[in-house]
C-alpha cells in the first residue's frame, strides 16, 4: 500500500497560488497577462488535452519551440500528470534532433512554428500552435498520481566534449534546488524575472522555479535582444534579471541604454567561470541607470545538481567578485583529489557535491552515472580551490586541465593574470597538443589597443607567473567565439591554434 505522505510536488505549488493569490500576475508574455488563477486553469485543461493523447505517469513528452506561457504550462502539466518533459535543443542540427528522440523515445513531441523543419513528422508529432491544440478541447483533467521522486526532466547537458549525456532529474532535487536558490537570492513574493533563456538550459527552469515558489511572476521572451530586454525591463518594471557577462555587456552597448530606467532592478543574478575585471564597470554603468541600490549575485550550478550550487550572495559578491561563494542551503562541497580524498586548504582539486537536488542519473547509462556518483559524490568536473574566508573559486575543468612539461596548469588563473593587462579585454587560456611540452600554453586575447602584440602579452605574462604558465601562443582576436550557452567556444580556439603558429614563443 502506497503511504498518504507525497511530500510538495511542483503542481501543488503553483496550485496554492490560485487559491491565494490569484489575481496576481503570474506570467507575461508578449504584453500578454496570466494571473495565477488563469495560469492554473490553463495547466489543467493542457492536462487533459495530454490525457487525451495518452499522456500519464512515466510517459516521456517532448518540446521544440522558444520559452513562452504555453511552454511554462506545459512544464507544470505535465508535474500533475507524473510525465517526464524533454526540452529540445532547438539551435542544433535535426539530425542531433533525431538522435535526442531515438535516445528518449517520447509518446508525444511539440514542436512550435519556428521549427517544423528541425523534426521528422510522424502520429506523435503536433506542430504550429500546439498550446491551442492541447487546450482548446473540453477534456476533464484526471486526478493527479504523481509522487515527488518520479522523473519529471530531462535536459541534457551541453556535450563540449562529445555526445550530450541526459541528466534525469526528478520533481523533488527540483523542488529542493528552488528552495536552496530562493534562500541564497532572496527571491520575495513580489518580485519579476526577465526571462530570455532558452528552455533547454537546466538553468532556466531553475531561476524560473524559484519565482514561480515564492508566487513572483516572470516576464517571458523568446530570444535576446539587449534593445528589446531594456524597453521590456523598464515597461514591466522587472526586478531581478540572469545573465552572464555577455549579455550584460550587450546591455550596456545598446543604443536603448543611455535612455533606460533601470530603477525597478533590485537584483542581479550573473553566472561566469572566469569573471575579471571588465564585469565591475558594467555592473556599474547598470547601477548608474537608476538601479543604484541593486544588490549582485555570482553563482555557480550545473545540470545534474538540478541547476544550483554555491552563490556568492549579495552581501559578499562585491567584495568577492571572482569567488562564487558558498554552497547553497543544503548542499555538502568537498574538493577532492583523483583518489578522492579532500586535498588540503587552498589547494586544487575536483568539486564534488552532495545534495538532495542531484540527479537520479544519467538516461541509459549506467556506466557515466557510476563514473559521476562514484564515492557517494557528484563529481562535477570542475576544478576548484577554497580560498582563506572559505569562498569557492573556479580554476578550470577537469577536462581542460592543461598538462605541460609534466605540470598541471590550470587555464582560469592565467586568463585571470592576462586579463588585468589594461589593454586586454577578454582573454581565453587552453592548451593545444606539441611534440616537445605534451601540450602548450595558449592564450587568445581580445584587445581594443590595435598596437598590442603577442610579445607584449608573453612578456606580461612572464612577469607575473611561472615560466610553465606562461603562454608560448598568444591570438590576437576580434572576439572570442562562444557558445549559444554564451561560454567560450575552446574547441574553435584549439582548432584555430594549432593551425597557425603566429606568436609562438
Amino acid at each position: 500500500m502506497r503511504s498518504p505522505r507525497t511530500g510538495l510536488g511542483l503542481w501543488q505549488v503553483v496550485e496554492s497560488h490560485a487559491r491565494y493569490r490569484g489575481d496576481r500576475i503570474a506570467l507575461i508574455d508578449d504584453d500578454r497577462s496570466v494571473t495565477w488563477r488563469e495560469f492554473v486553469d490553463h495547466v489543467g485543461r493542457m492536462v487533459g488535452g495530454l490525457a487525451a493523447r495518452g499522456v500519464g505517469r512515466g510517459c516521456v513528452v517532448a518540446a521544440a519551440d522558444a520559452m513562452s506561457v504555453d511552454y511554462v504550462t506545459l512544464y507544470y502539466a505535465t508535474a500533475r500528470l507524473g510525465a517526464v518533459l524533454v526540452p529540445l535543443n532547438t539551435s542544433v542540427h535535426p539530425s542531433s534532433i533525431r538522435s535526442l528522440l531515438e535516445r528518449t523515445d517520447p509518446g508525444i513531441v511539440l514542436v512550435g512554428e519556428a521549427h517544423r523543419d528541425l523534426v521528422d513528422h510522424d502520429e506523435r508529432v503536433v506542430s504550429g500552435e500546439w498550446g491551442r491544440a492541447l487546450t482548446c478541447a473540453d477534456v476533464p483533467a484526471p486526478d493527479p498520481d504523481t509522487d515527488p521522486d518520479d522523473p519529471h526532466l530531462i535536459i541534457f547537458t551541453s556535450g563540449t566534449t562529445g555526445v550530450p549525456k541526459a541528466a534525469v532529474l526528478s520533481q523533488r532535487a527540483t523542488m529542493v534546488d528552488s528552495f536552496a536558490g530562493a534562500l541564497a537570492t532572496g527571491v520575495r513574493p513580489d518580485d519579476r524575472l526577465f526571462v530570455y533563456q532558452a528552455p533547454y538550459h537546466g538553468g532556466t527552469w531553475s531561476m524560473m522555479r524559484q519565482y514561480m515558489l515564492l508566487g513572483g511572476s516572470l516576464l517571458l521572451t523568446r530570444s535576446f535582444d539587449a534593445d528589446r530586454a531594456l524597453e521590456l525591463v523598464d515597461r514591466h518594471r522587472c526586478t531581478s534579471f540572469f545573465a552572464v557577462p555577455l549579455m550584460l555587456q550587450a546591455l550596456v552597448e545598446s543604443a536603448r541604454f543611455a535612455e533606460a530606467d533601470l530603477s525597478s532592478l533590485r537584483t542581479l543574478v550573473f553566472a561566469s567561470y572566469d569573471p575579471n575585471a571588465s564585469v565591475l564597470p558594467v555592473i556599474e554603468r547598470i547601477r548608474e541607470r537608476g538601479a543604484g541600490e541593486m544588490a549582485v549575485e555570482h553563482i555557480y550550478g550545473q545540470t545534474e545538481n538540478s541547476a544550483f550550487i554555491a552563490s556568492a550572495r549579495p552581501e559578499i559578491c562585491d567584495a568577492h567578485l571572482a569567488s562564487v561563494g558558498t554552497p547553497v542551503p543544503g548542499v555538502v562541497l568537498s574538493i577532492q583529489d583523483p583518489s578522492g580524498d579532500e586535498v588540503p586548504a587552498g589547494g586544487v582539486g575536483e568539486i564534488c557535491v552532495r545534495s538532495h537536488s542531484v540527479m537520479d542519473g544519467y538516461l541509459d547509462d549506467p556506466e557515466a552515472t557510476a563514473e559521476a556518483f562514484r564515492g557517494g559524490w557528484l563529481h562535477t568536473g570542475d576544478l576548484g580551490r577554497l580560498d582563506e574566508h572559505g569562498m569557492l573559486h573556479i580554476v578550470g575543468r577537469l577536462k581542460e586541465m592543461i598538462r605541460t612539461g609534466g605540470v598541471n596548469v590550470y587555464p582560469r588563473e592565467i586568463a585571470a593574470w592576462i586579463g588585468q593587462h589594461p589593454a586586454v579585454r577578454d582573454c581565453a587560456v587552453f592548451g593545444v597538443p606539441d611534440l616537445r611540452y605534451d601540450e602548450r600554453v595558449v592564450a587568445a586575447v581580445v584587445s581594443d589597443d590595435p598596437d598590442l602584440t603577442a610579445a607584449q602579452v608573453i612578456g606580461w605574462a612572464r612577469r607575473r607567473l611561472a615560466g610553465y604558465q606562461t603562454p608560448r601562443q598568444v591570438l590576437l582576436l576580434d572576439a572570442l567565439p562562444k557558445t549559444a550557452a554564451g561560454k567560450t567556444a575552446v574547441r574553435e580556439l584549439v582548432a584555430l591554434a594549432a593551425g597557425e603558429d603566429g606568436g609562438a614563443q
